[in-house]
């Protein structure tokens, strides 16, 4: 009918243009993926052996290393690589550069704690064995190339899976609370696009957005031997 439109016609690019990013991404900073993965494997494999490093220095190496991840993916994918496909893009990436400040002056200043245990913890890390080694998988299952793969610290939506995944490893509190906004707001967005360019990665996003939720919002995140 003349005047109709759909969700379709919101679209700035087409799907082929979206995923080559990722693919021209991952070609601008080869070899360092398997470093990545390699480090990714290494911190899921201690946590899920109940190996939980001293708070004195866990805290700010994580921190850090979130913000930098964050920094770098909202500079390098979203601001100057989304952006040449959607306009709205380098206004995104300021929030990509506040999560990444507010990581970086919580992790130095100690007051992120990633000990945490119980049900809360063990579905945070799930969440993150999900973010950092399956997320890569995507791209093949789904018919694409391994070059288009979707690696943590390098693009947004494993970057803020995992940062949701962490945080449910720390007790509630107001910093946590505000650190899941710009992770929850961006996987929102993604998913949308992703449904919207009829990509069933979109409903894994999704998921892993509600799952991250849910686990950060869970009582519990307590370290061991605090009452």
């Amino acid at each position: 009918m003349a005047g109709s439109w759909a969700l379709e016609d919101l679209l700035l690019f087409s799907p082929r243009v979206y995923w080559r990013l990722f693919a021209l991404e991952n070609a601008a900073v080869w070899p360092i993926q398997p470093p990545l993965l390699a480090a990714g494997a290494l911190l899921v494999l201690c946590l899920l052996r109940g190996r939980r490093p001293s708070r004195r220095w866990l805290g700010p190496t994580l921190g850090l290393a979130l913000a930098a991840a964050w920094l770098w993916a909202g500079w390098q994918f979203v601001a100057l690589r989304y952006g040449t496909v959607n306009w709205a893009a380098p206004m995104l990436a300021w929030g990509f550069y506040a999560e990444g400040a507010l990581l970086a002056a919580l992790g130095l200043s100690g007051r992120l704690d990633f000990t945490g245990h119980g049900i809360r913890a063990r579905v945070g890390i799930g969440l993150l064995a999900m973010a950092l080694l399956a997320w890569p998988l995507f791209a093949p299952l789904d018919g694409r190339p391994w070059q288009e793969a979707e690696i943590f610290a390098l693009v947004p939506d494993p970057t803020a899976v995992a940062t949701l995944a962490l945080l449910a490893l720390t007790p509630r509190g107001r910093w946590t609370a505000l650190l899941c906004v710009v992770p929850a707001l961006w996987l929102a967005v993604s998913a949308l696009t992703l449904l919207t360019m009829g990509a069933g990665q979109g409903w894994a996003v999704l998921a892993a957005l509600l799952t991250g939720l849910a686990a950060c919002a869970a009582p519990g995140g307590k370290p061991a031997g605090t009452p």
